[in-house]
């Protein structure tokens, strides 16, 4: 091919430069796709402000945009045999795909698989790669994406949008969030989130508004959402997500708890609690689970060197707190993204968690906006070469 096509690539802390590099012939055993949209996620953003950690400083340059859908554009011969499918695909089909490649071999897989989570320590390369090597597409942030054998593909449902096949990624942090929240003893299982118990979250973006609908489908009978800025609540609302809805920027933190503890009190049911916000709310959230409650941490994957400080026995012992952490999701967890997005669409309106689409180029005016606490929407995306087709 002749063809070029444009894709930006990580060289610094907040640094990022837009590059043009020829369309990769398509091997035998590979797939080439257009981006439809790629999201721009909060990790994404983690990793811009501290690229200069010597954990990301030692890979620059390389590509970013683990939220990614399109349309395959050319398929190799074989492509079919070596991917994690469950549907057959052909040219002109909208998928959404799963961004890593794991080994197979280190003990982490071998104890758990290779379908449970991002455990392995040495990941086949592939996928977040120097643009300057071939077959230089390699993330969302892109015009098109080069898609290795090995890798996990959705065929996604007949009619869904590219708003809503991007969601797939963040939806299924929610639901890997939700089922680490019910995955109780039977002791606590007499009185947990599921029929009809009360969820908080705290945070109104992507992940906050979608583990909020996660947590509706999993039987939450009260979901609270807080979060800002205020127009993000109100779309979150128009979506149906929570059933109430608090700002942070009208109220304090000790209103907060209070609103969130006396709602809980009225329910009458143990409070799960599961968040994606700034690292300072994890003690807001402590302080608003309930004896025997329990926490969920999601959104704090990037160490920028920020610490809390934790009362164990106040807020963890006395409580008698199930805590759980979640760096990301497995594989599968796609499935039940894209499932509920299909049998849950008249119910949820998916398609308005992405409030901001911009164009591959304006990835400046993208990331700006997703850093402005007062400007920034729910879901920022980028388009790529197949969005509209």
């Amino acid at each position: 091919m002749s063809e070029k096509g444009f894709v930006t690539r990580l060289v610094g802390k907040n640094r990022i430069e837009i590059l043009e590099k020829p369309v990769p012939e398509v091997k035998e055993d590979g797939m080439l796709v257009e981006v439809g949209l790629a999201g721009v996620c909060g990790t994404d953003i983690h990793i811009i402000e501290n690229a200069d950690r010597p954990e990301w400083s030692g890979g620059l340059p390389f590509t970013l945009g683990h939220e990614v859908c399109g349309r395959v554009a050319k398929m190799g011969k074989k492509a079919q045999e070596g991917l994690y499918c469950d549907e057959k695909l052909v040219e002109g089909d909208r998928i959404a795909f799963y961004a890593f490649l794991p080994c197979g071999n280190c003990w982490w897989e071998r104890r758990f698989g290779p379908d449970h989570n991002l455990l392995c320590t040495q990941p086949k390369p592939g996928y977040f790669m120097n643009p300057d090597t071939w077959p230089h597409f390699t993330s969302g942030w892109g015009e098109y994406l080069y898609i290795h054998p090995g890798s996990w593909v959705w065929k996604a449902p007949a009619g869904m949008s590219y708003e809503e096949i991007v969601l797939t990624e963040p939806f299924s942090m929610g639901i890997r969030a939700v089922a680490k929240a019910t995955a109780l003893p039977a002791w606590k299982n007499l009185d947990m989130m599921s029929f009809g118990g009360t969820a908080a979250v705290l945070g109104a973006g992507a992940i906050g508004v979608l583990t909020a609908v996660a947590a509706k489908i999993a039987g939450a009978g009260l979901v609270i959402l807080v979060g800002g800025p205020r127009k993000n609540l109100e779309i979150a609302k128009q979506i149906g997500a929570a059933d109430v809805f608090i700002d942070i920027d009208g109220t304090s933190p000790a209103e907060r708890i209070e609103q969130v503890r006396k709602l809980s009190r009225r329910c009458r049911r143990r409070r799960g609690l599961r968040r994606r916000w700034r690292a300072s709310a994890f003690m807001e959230g402590l302080d608003m689970v309930r004896k025997e409650g329990t926490y969920v941490e999601l959104g704090c994957l990037i160490d920028d060197g920020r610490t809390v400080p934790l009362n164990v026995s106040q807020h963890i012992v006395q409580k008698d707190l199930t805590l759980y952490g979640v760096t990301n999701q497995p594989a599968h967890d796609f499935t039940k993204a894209l499932a509920c997005m299909k049998h849950f669409k008249n119910r949820f309106a998916f398609p308005r968690v992405v409030t901001d689409v911009f164009a591959l180029r304006d990835y400046e005016k993208a990331i700006a906006k997703a850093k402005d606490p007062r400007e920034k929407g729910i879901k920022i995306a980028l388009k790529g070469k197949g969005y509209g087709r």
